[in-house]
């Protein structure tokens, strides 16, 4: 009996280090790998390159594979160092409220106080 009781803890033991093994594999760790992360709607720029116009550089190359162009949608100061982006169509219009930040307007959708 008490032989059996080892046997299932061990056994337990080897799955729930198998399990814990896979969670490193992921993304929780810094890569020395400077390559696009991607596909043809976009990707992320790795905290590998450390200029930001580097990783401008980079994502518009790889937009540039697939007739693209790229916008950002997450700084490197806002996704832990990464870049975010998508690759649009040449000629695609800005997303509803991009464009409001150039002007004194809000975005559609933000409340402000009426000026006197």
């Amino acid at each position: 009996m008490l032989r059996w009781v080892n046997f299932r803890v061990a056994a337990t033991l080897v799955s729930f280090g198998a399990f814990l093994g896979g969670c490193g594999s992921f993304s929780f760790y810094k890569t020395a790998d400077k390559t696009v992360i991607g596909n043809n709607t976009g990707g992320i720029v790795p905290e590998a390159v450390t200029s930001e116009a580097e990783q401008v550089a980079a994502a518009q190359a790889h937009c540039a594979q697939y007739n693209s162009q790229m916008r950002i949608t997450s700084r490197p100061s806002e996704a832990g160092g990464r870049m975010v982006f998508v690759c649009e169509p040449p000629g695609t219009p800005p997303p509803p409220g991009a464009a409001a930040a150039a002007s004194d307007e809000p975005p559609p959708g933000v409340r402000t106080k009426k000026r006197q």
